[in-house]
Formats: structure tokens, sequence, C-alpha cells
């Protein structure tokens, strides 16, 4: 099973303050987010989660947040997802937060990636990165998959969390 879990949906709203008074921030978002079955979820985007290129989230936005499933979380319904990674994806484009192996599987055996010259693998803070993905946490963008388990994609861009 894969540490990480995501939210995908629209922004139906946000708000600088979050719901949990104790924790407030001015620097923190809470976002409702409506999926693709109706349901409302409420994501907390905190000053450490990575946003990829860094793109403002707006009310009617398609998102996808990934968030720790081991990490600590308040018993309270509806949850409140505290987002690490949070990717605003193109037409079409989907999105995976994941180690992978030597072979390019998925910590969950789930997807395995096809990288060709065309993808491009950088930095969280966008340098361009040239070392091994083996074992490394990393935010991969895709658009279609083969319908078998493991799924196969060619990976688009890669993002590489070095920490």
């Amino acid at each position: 099973m894969s540490r990480f879990a995501s939210i995908d949906g629209i922004v139906t709203s946000l708000a600088t303050q979050p719901a949990d008074q104790a924790a407030y921030s001015p620097c923190a978002l809470t976002l409702t987010v409506r999926d693709y079955y109706g349901n409302q979820k409420t994501v907390i985007l905190e000053p450490t989660t990575y946003v990829l290129n860094q793109a403002p989230i707006r009310q009617g936005d398609m998102i996808i947040a990934f968030y720790d499933t081991q990490a600590p979380m308040p018993l309270i319904n509806p949850p409140r997802y505290r987002a690490v990674a949070v990717v605003k994806p193109a037409y079409a484009q989907s999105a995976y937060l994941d180690t992978f192996d030597q072979n390019q599987l998925s910590s969950d055996g789930l997807l395995k990636l096809e990288l060709s010259n065309l993808t491009e693998t950088r930095t969280q803070n966008g340098q361009i990165y040239e070392g091994s993905l083996t074992d490394r946490l990393l935010l991969v963008l895709f658009g279609s998959t083969t319908r078998s388990i493991p799924a196969k994609t060619m990976a688009e861009s890669i993002t590489v969390f070095c920490g």
C-alpha cells in the first residue's frame, strides 16, 4: 500500500483561516473540494505544502491533493486532510506521489513508469535532476495508462523530493 493517497476534485471554496482555530495561520489555506461523486472534502494547504509550479489555487480549479496516510489526523467529521503536495492537472492528465524501485514500479505495485528523452525530471525547486530515481519520493504527471496491473504509463514530468 502506498503511503500517500489523493483527493481529486473541484475547489468549491477556500479560506485563509483553517476551521481549527488553535492552528490558525494566515499562511494556510482551507479548501473545500467536491470529488467526482459529489462528496465534500476539506484539504489544508500549509506553508510547507508543495504546489507544483507554485500555481495559485482558486475556486473552480480542478486539483489533485496528496496526503500522508500515516500522518496523525484529528478524529473529526468531516475529516481534514493536510496536503503534502497539490497539482492543478492539465486536461486528461493524472498525477501520482510515491516512491519507485529500480524498475520504476511504485511501492504499491500499481504503476510502472516508462521514461523517455521527453520526460522532464526536476527537483522541488525547479532544478534539472540527473540522479537515480530509485527509492526517491516522486511526483509524476502522466496521461493515459494501460489497463494492466501494474498500469504502465509514459511519465510526462517528474518532480523529485530530495529531502
